[in-house]
């Protein structure tokens, strides 16, 4: 016998897994990008004063935030 063909629910989970995996990791990236300019990596001045508050707390906090996204869109992939 061949393969067992996959029900509807688990496409749909393996669909939402790849898309929450994507969106993870795009705000993975987001955190990098914030942290970089306001932390003042970046050459370029940045019109508005950024507090600290953004670079200890909150970009870490993202960019925390997507590896788990990441990883529960992995999970479901994986489960479906």
């Amino acid at each position: 016998m061949g393969p067992v063909p996959k029900a509807r629910g688990d496409y749909v989970r393996e669909t939402a897994g790849k898309s929450k995996i994507r969106q993870g990791l795009l705000y993975v990236l987001l955190a990098a990008v914030v942290h970089y300019f306001a932390g003042g990596y970046s050459p370029l001045r940045l019109p508005l004063p950024i507090g600290p508050i953004v670079t200890n707390y909150l970009s870490p906090l993202l960019f925390l935030a997507g590896i788990g996204l990441a990883i529960f869109g992995f999970y479901l992939k994986q489960t479906a």
